[in-house]
């Protein structure tokens, strides 16, 4: 643990995040989804998609284009694919629902693809593909995002910073597992890097009249009243090679481009935009244009045994390769799988996170930290 961060019990934030989408107008399955979804991203160690992701999905809520009990809808299908209505909900619900109809159709049909729309932030996507992943099968997913990153060599934000998650079966070896955004920043790493007071990780930030380039926040940084994660900022997003600015552009056309009811990035409200329509002077649109869920079953091409028996050797492989000098061997997503394997119930919470989620969204509901701690702790007696 370090001052940015405080360590936690997974049980306790799970309980918290479940009290807080209850007390909103969440069902029971809702709370579920949104405390699993975020609970997974602390396992993984991706700590600014983990409690203080939740500001998104209060964001939404004060901005009306949040309904925290509708219910995602399949209003068009076929034997291998599926479009999702979120009517307004979460992407921790529609997400859940999509993953859950591609597994089930690829259970047959082999590949299977789920769009989705029409719903706000699904937070980190590693734990709606490790679905796939429990079923011994692959599955990749997304969802687009308010603009948060320029064109390669333009100045305005006019690309999302989308995450992406896509997983390969295993036998005793962590999976091949890709979790990771396609761009270099977006909003928590400025509230960050402003509150912990340190520079961004690279010279991303683009200056909106020079067009120079600087790793310091504070210029740029817009807070938004009450949260400590979600900010806006006033500075154009470097991307910074072309190969993540090519995958971000195909992933825009996964997401809203060939979705029937996706709507691209340009379409989406900006921070400015969502800044203004929380005073009444504008109107908003839901966090998210769009969003996809392939799953792939290789257990109907072939033996799945025979699967996880490459993937184990491909990854043994590369694990026991000769290593740099003063370097290891990273598996990506090995971290987050060893947690899993080993049921790790000791988690770390990003510090500038705690205190905006139980002082200010739970506040509004007559929580606070001790009421629901001192709820939880009674209910393990």
């Amino acid at each position: 643990m370090t001052n940015e961060t405080r360590t936690e019990s997974l049980a306790f934030l799970k309980y918290a995040l479940e009290r807080v989408v209850l007390a909103a107008g969440g069902s029971a399955d809702h709370a579920r989804y949104v405390a699993d979804a975020i609970s997974f991203a602390h396992i993984q160690g991706k700590l600014s998609q983990g409690l203080g992701v939740y500001e998104v999905t209060d964001l939404a809520l004060k901005l009306g284009v949040l309904d925290m009990s509708a219910t995602p809808e399949v209003i068009n299908e076929g034997p291998a694919w599926a479009v999702v209505d979120g009517h307004g909900s979460s992407g921790y619900y529609a997400l859940n629902v999509m993953a859950d109809i591609a597994i089930e159709k690829a259970r047959t049909s082999g590949i299977a693809i789920a769009y989705g729309g029409n719903h706000n932030d699904a937070g980190s996507f590693a734990s709606y593909v490790y679905k796939a992943y429990e079923q011994d099968m692959m599955a990749m997913a997304s969802n687009n995002t308010p603009p948060l990153a320029a064109p390669f060599g333009g100045m305005e934000n006019y690309l999302s910073c989308p995450p992406f998650d896509a997983i390969v079966p295993s036998g005793s070896e962590p999976p091949i597992w890709a979790s990771l955004k396609f761009a270099e920043f977006y909003d928590a790493d400025i509230s960050e890097a402003v509150l912990h007071n340190k520079p961004m990780s690279g010279k991303w930030l683009i200056d909106p009249e020079s067009g120079e380039l600087s790793d310091n926040a504070e210029p740029y940084a817009l807070p938004f009243e009450g949260y400590g994660r979600v900010w806006g900022y006033s500075c154009g997003g470097q991307i910074e090679t072309p190969r993540t600015y090519a995958l971000n552009l195909w992933n825009e056309g996964m997401t809203a481009i060939a979705n029937p009811i996706g709507i691209p990035v340009n379409r989406i409200s900006d921070t400015d935009e969502f800044l203004a329509a929380l005073d009444g002077k504008a109107e908003a649109t839901t966090t998210v244009g769009g969003s996809y869920y392939l799953c792939i079953n290789p257990g109907v091409f072939g033996p799945i045994d025979a699967v996880k028996a490459k993937s184990d050797d491909f990854v043994s492989t590369l694990r026991q390769s000769k290593t740099r000098p003063g370097h290891r061997i990273r598996i990506p997503g090995e971290t987050a799988y060893n947690n899993l394997t080993e049921n790790n119930q000791i988690i770390e919470v990003l510090t500038n996170h705690w205190q905006p989620f139980f002082e200010n969204i739970a506040g509004q509901y007559g929580l606070s930290e001790a009421s629901i701690r001192s709820d939880f702790e009674a209910l393990a007696q």
